[in-house]
């Protein structure tokens, strides 16, 4: 876990009892808190409920395990990634594959876990890794930006080809850059570091309605600010025209202390939500103003967050501070229209829980092969005409949706559905309860609802909180995701 978050175990923890003991990793799941991660497993896998249970049992012990193998095994240990196409086993990467036996002796599911021999050991990988970042200059407003490949056994050095190109007026900064990237290219090992192209995500940035619960789109009354819900920013009217809204998804919900922000309550969105914004209109939930519309924002992939602010404190009580649970995001599974079962059916009527985050994950924790879900609450005129129409097409319905962690580079790269409207919103674990990243967009241009082959890029929770922290840093100021369970 990065320092910066605050963070509340969930059970069981890695124990060693003595020096040559393995370590403790196993804690039993409760099915009925996985319950759509699984529905996705066996919708897609064409598995049964007790085989997704195993896999997802295999990912949580998996965990731990990581945990265990950086601390005890960190000079011979390159990483894991789970591999459900080959039947749901986890790949361990060693560069001495025997020194893990005694680490994969303590998992229950052993008979599924594989060790493959790399070249270089995680250690080395992010040393390179931070060696290149030093180089290059890495940040919010670099061209390049280097991140470990675990399942590649590679640093890889993603360009931002949209940040150069609007570096092309100052002179030679892009230029300058580049021999950077090169000549920290060369200084490594061969084969140690790759240099590829990072696509740009296209960013998918409603009068009041009470549904009698709290619906991603109508919560109003029921409950405490949480993630998945819809937030409605004004644009900017042209000449003789009506003010339009756009429509993003909260995220999670943070608390800063210290400094010039002691213990205020902010709600977390995508930075890109806000463009084309500057009339100072308040930003909306189903006809209500809730939060400011600016606040310490940044778009630019992977660093696209904005961190809103109550439009005053009595709105911060009604919403948050009057509550308790103040860490949870929103699931919501419904009924009707063509992609209502493809990934989270729910049987006979639309159901709607709270997934309580206990934690967070930095992206380094992040295993391809995970199990993740995400609630947007994206939508369109035709199926909600309550609503302002977000963008998301006919026949995509708001709420949660389950998927697997494809990969990660500086973001994290997922086969969940998402449309236009669902930007800013939560990518959590049901496995362990954490927060992992909120929604940038895709590199699809799809709508309406979802089918095969779906891609959706997350910024990582991680890179948000790291980068708030050092931007407030003179002030005294620290920013942490409410996990706490009154926050």
């Amino acid at each position: 876990m990065f320092a910066s978050l605050v963070v509340v175990a969930a059970s069981a923890v890695v124990a060693v009892t003595a020096a040559t003991a393995a370590p403790q990793v196993h804690r039993v799941l409760d099915p009925g808190s996985v319950r759509e991660s699984v529905e996705y497993l066996t919708d897609t896998y064409g598995v049964s409920k007790q085989e997704a249970l195993r896999r997802l049992q295999l990912q949580d012990d998996a965990t731990r395990l990581d945990e265990a193998l950086s601390r005890d095994a960190g000079a011979t240990y390159g990483g894991m990634w789970l591999d459900h196409a080959a039947g749901g086993v986890l790949v361990v990467a060693m560069t001495r594959p025997a020194d893990a036996d005694k680490y994969l002796k303590a998992v229950p599911d052993r008979e599924n876990v594989r060790t493959k021999a790399v070249r270089y050991s995680l250690a080395d990988l992010n040393a390179a890794r931070d060696r290149i970042a030093t180089k290059v200059g890495a940040g919010s407003d670099a061209v390049y930006l280097p991140a470990v490949s675990e399942s590649d056994n590679q640093v890889v050095v993603w360009e931002r080809g949209w940040v150069a190109a609007e570096k092309q007026g100052r002179v030679g900064a892009a230029a300058v850059e580049a021999d950077s990237a090169r000549s920290a290219v060369a200084a490594e090992p061969a084969g140690l570091v790759a240099t590829r192209t990072l696509v740009k995500p296209e960013p998918m940035a409603t009068p009041n309605v009470d549904w009698g619960f709290c619906h991603p789109l109508y919560c109003t009354n029921h409950g405490p600010m949480r993630g998945g819900l819809r937030l409605d920013m004004q644009r900017d009217a042209q000449p003789g025209q009506t003010p339009t809204w756009g429509g993003c998804t909260a995220g999670f919900n943070l608390r800063s202390t210290g400094g010039g922000f002691p213990g205020v309550p902010w709600v977390l969105t995508a930075g890109h939500c806000m463009a084309t914004k500057t009339n100072n209109t308040p930003t909306q939930h189903n006809g209500t103003s809730v939060l400011r519309q600016h606040g310490i924002e940044k778009n630019s992939y992977p660093y696209d967050y904005a961190a809103l602010q109550y439009v005053d404190t009595a709105t911060a009580t009604t919403w948050l501070g009057s509550h308790t649970g103040r860490n949870r995001v929103l699931k919501y599974c419904r009924n009707g229209g063509a992609d209502s079962n493809a990934d989270t059916p729910c049987g006979e009527q639309a159901t709607t829980a709270d997934e309580f985050i206990t934690g967070t994950h930095a992206l380094a924790e992040i295993k391809a092969g995970w199990v993740v879900c995400a609630t947007g609450s994206g939508s369109n005129v035709v199926n909600y005409p309550a609503s302002h129409d977000s963008g998301a097409g006919t026949g995509y319905l708001v709420g949660t949706r389950c998927g697997r962690v494809l990969s990660t580079d500086v973001g994290i790269n997922t086969d969940l559905c998402a449309r236009p409207g669902d930007s800013g919103g939560p990518l959590f674990s049901q496995v362990d309860h954490t927060a992992l990243g909120i929604l940038e967009g895709s590199q699809q241009s799809r709508g309406g609802a979802c089918w095969a082959g779906e891609l959706n890029n997350y910024v990582p929770i991680e890179t948000i909180i790291t980068d708030l922290n050092q931007r407030i840093a003179g002030q005294g100021t620290v920013f942490s995701v409410i996990t706490t369970p009154n926050g």
